[in-house]
């Protein structure tokens, strides 16, 4: 979530308010659309059959986030007279603790959220939610998205949020390094092979390390390895060994071969990285990945706009993207990435105004707008994630570069969610910690494992075992299909 705060700070969203609003229509082509017979038409269609006479709705969404998907609410409310009048500014710290205490006092006050798709379940299960699959169908919305992005929507069958960033982890590589035949041939005297891209953590710790070169202030990793963002990466390390974060009796399942496996890939990056990386957010890294500091990361997609803009970077037009390194630890090549946060639109079901909000929210998912909101060239926050958004010639491909464009498809074709179960926040509190007291070189693998599976099974007995397995058929059906992109 950082990334958004140096994103802010770098320019890229830097526009508030109706200015702001007034830049995303000029910037995006959004005055005076007309809408005869398309997507957008029919959502306008139905909600002016279920609201008549419009009404003014609440929210609560980012002001960072507000700003790109201003000028499709401006349209809607125009045509329907359904309008955000009401916007609670907080940011994505804040919102998800901000949501579940509306959930738990069943407050009317706000009808929709702009919140991380992982928390669907914390606050479906808490009764915040409404489900929308009617509204959807009434409309003839489909969330069409790449993979199986659009079931991280759902929990236990029902439909509770509409997405607007895809916001998916991809593999960049300082294409000038790697291409030079002067680096090609020494890593090749040194290692008795060609560099190649890296298909393994194991073979990208051998390139990250081989341009680790610290008297020209260039490191091989700019992953993150701070406590507040670096759980990504863990992720990705634990589903490609074959992990999975707990048993079908929702017993934590961590403290395994797997498990340490991950936790010890987490940490041998620790040589490919600046000394000061566990005190590096995305604030600070973010720079060393533009001003040329850096080889190789796994980094957001959104940053893909940003490390090819000229006016921004001094690495625009070096860069190379594909998909993320995998694992052989479970005897076969599997590839995963990890798509966190993922923005989505949710709605009240305490509210008086709950039908109006979600056909607000319908109208953000439709092709043509969700690739506005996306191609966004002023107010880059959300990445792609619609079918459509990938297709030649489309804004959003403009704005990410085909070579981006392709990255990000193929890694949200194996894209797991982060623990998609009541008590995310609280399960990935303690593993933050203890990987974090690792990486200091306080704990081994082994201790980071133990401890957060004594941790995770304490708030399994508080959540209650039965009501996690209730949504783990869930969880376990978001898994990728498919073990290597296509």
């Amino acid at each position: 979530m950082e990334r958004r705060k140096f994103i802010k700070a770098a320019g890229i969203a830097g526009v508030t308010g109706a200015a702001a609003a007034a830049v995303t229509a000029a910037s995006t082509g959004m005055a005076g659309k007309a809408f005869a017979g398309s997507a957008e038409d029919a959502i306008i269609k139905a909600a002016k059959a279920a609201v008549p006479g419009g009404q003014d709705i609440t929210g609560i969404i980012w002001s960072n986030y507000q700003v790109a998907l201003s000028g499709p609410m401006q349209e809607f409310g125009k045509a329907t007279g359904i309008d955000l009048k009401k916007i609670q500014d907080i940011s994505t710290f804040e919102i998800p603790q901000r949501a579940m205490a509306e959930a738990l006092s069943k407050s009317p006050e706000f009808d929709i959220f702009h919140v991380d798709s992982n928390m669907i379940p914390s606050l479906a299960s808490a009764g915040l939610l409404e489900p929308l699959d009617q509204y959807l169908e009434n409309a003839g919305v489909k969330i069409n998205a790449v993979g199986n992005f659009g079931e991280f929507m759902t929990y236990k069958g029902k439909t509770y949020g509409v997405p607007t960033d895809g916001n998916v982890h991809v593999q960049f590589i300082r294409k000038d390094l790697f291409e030079d035949p002067d680096e090609r041939k020494a890593f090749a005297d040194k290692h008795g092979r060609e560099m190649t891209w890296p298909e393994t953590w194991e073979e990208e710790l051998e390139l990250m390390n081989f341009f680790t070169r610290p008297e020209d202030n260039l490191w091989g990793s700019a992953n993150l390895r701070d406590r507040g963002s670096s759980l990504a990466w863990w992720y990705m390390y634990l589903y490609s060994a074959g992990g999975f974060p707990f048993t079908d009796d929702l017993e934590p399942n961590i403290d395994n071969d797997a498990g340490e496996y991950a936790v010890q890939t987490f940490l041998n990056v620790k040589s490919a990285s600046h000394p000061e990386a566990a005190g590096w957010g995305t604030p600070q890294m973010i720079p060393r990945i533009i001003n040329g500091n850096a080889f190789s990361c796994q980094y957001w997609d959104g940053i893909i706009a940003l490390a090819e803009n000229p006016d921004k970077s001094k690495t625009a037009g070096k860069w190379s993207y594909g998909p993320v390194p995998g694992s052989k630890f479970s005897g076969k090549l599997i590839k995963r990435s990890i798509s966190t946060p993922i923005v989505s639109m949710l709605v009240n079901r305490h509210s008086p105004r709950k039908e109006a909000a979600a056909y607000l929210a319908a109208y953000m998912a439709t092709a043509d707008n969700s690739a506005r909101i996306v191609g966004d060239r002023v107010n880059t926050f959300h990445d792609p994630w619609h079918v459509e958004h990938f297709k030649e010639g489309s804004l959003p491909a403009k704005t990410y570069t085909p070579g981006g464009m392709a990255a990000i498809e193929q890694n949200l074709q194996i894209t797991p969610p982060p623990i998609y179960l009541t008590g995310l926040l609280e399960f990935e509190t303690e593993l933050k910690r203890n990987l974090s007291e690792a990486y200091a070189g306080d704990k081994t693998a082994k201790q980071v494992n133990k401890d957060t599976t004594d941790a995770w099974a304490r708030s399994v007995r508080r959540i209650g075992k039965r009501r996690l397995k209730e949504e783990f058929a869930t969880y376990k059906a978001l898994l990728p299909t498919i073990d290597l992109p296509t």
